[in-house]
């Protein structure tokens, strides 16, 4: 029987994982997540609570409120056909689309594996891993994000990523013994889970370690339940760096924020 993959499901998904791994601070139209020790942009944003997309001037008031509360920057992250008109309303409230990324799908009947990798050795890290493996995977996720980032994840970082993790799983990509790619799983739910912090360093990139990684961490989720593996792409190109494992375009995700600064009101 074909697995079902619908929009709801997947959204659905996207609050209960927040739930598990981030504060949760609930405002009008809206549920907050963010990371109590960093203030990394994307550990930190907003879901909508439901499609509804009007008279959102006080909602919007309170959530820049709550965000610039705790040192974090308004950010705001959905499927795209889950509220339709949301995107209109943030931007005509002077909110900036800051991504719009593909949402793609992995399920058992369309899962391929991926070629080995010449010198590659994949480690995997739960929560019942040393902290010191935990921040050295920190570091690399946050270098391939962010090149100029120096990588100093705290032991906090460490402690909150062994305390959340639960049943996903972390894995952590060696060339020749050097650490150049990591990603993870975060812990299946109701037969979904999300692959999410993947990344290369810069210099290590299109060399099949991405699929690689990818390719392992479905199947390992797969063992463990999860009949829907799903994640964002950055853009087309990445996408078929996952279309190889069996990854099939499902919808749009959105990123909005708020550009003008920790406080300040979008200008309509």
């Amino acid at each position: 029987m074909k697995t079902v993959v619908s929009i709801a499901r997947l959204q659905g998904y996207l609050r209960h994982t927040g739930r598990k791994r981030y504060e949760t601070i609930a405002v009008p139209s809206f549920t907050l997540f963010l990371h109590p020790t960093d203030d990394l942009t994307y550990f930190n944003y907003a879901i909508p609570d439901d499609p509804w997309a009007d008279n959102l001037g006080h909602a919007l008031s309170m959530l820049r409120e709550a965000f610039t509360a705790r040192g974090r920057h308004p950010r705001i992250e959905f499927i795209e056909a889950f509220a339709p008109q949301l995107g209109p309303a943030l931007r005509a409230a002077g909110f900036v689309e800051e991504a719009r990324q593909q949402l793609m799908v992995c399920t058992v009947e369309t899962y391929q594996p991926a070629p080995p990798v010449s010198g590659l050795t994949v480690a995997e890290l739960t929560g019942a891993s040393a902290a010191s493996e935990v921040q050295a995977y920190l570091n690399v996720q946050r270098r391939g994000f962010d090149p100029r980032d120096e990588g100093r994840a705290t032991a906090d970082d460490a402690e909150h990523f062994l305390r959340t993790i639960g049943e996903g799983r972390a894995f952590v990509a060696s060339l020749d013994g050097q650490p150049v790619g990591v990603g993870m799983f975060t812990a299946p739910f109701a037969g979904v889970t999300e692959i999410a912090g993947l990344t290369t360093l810069a210099p290590f990139r299109r060399r099949g370690i991405a699929t690689r990684l990818t390719a392992l961490a479905a199947r390992k989720a797969m063992t463990q339940g999860a009949h829907v593996v799903f994640l964002t792409a950055a853009n087309e190109r990445a996408g078929r760096v996952y279309e190889r494992v069996g990854f099939v375009g499902r919808a749009t995700m959105l990123a909005y924020a708020n550009p003008g600064g920790w406080g300040a009101s979008p200008s309509p």
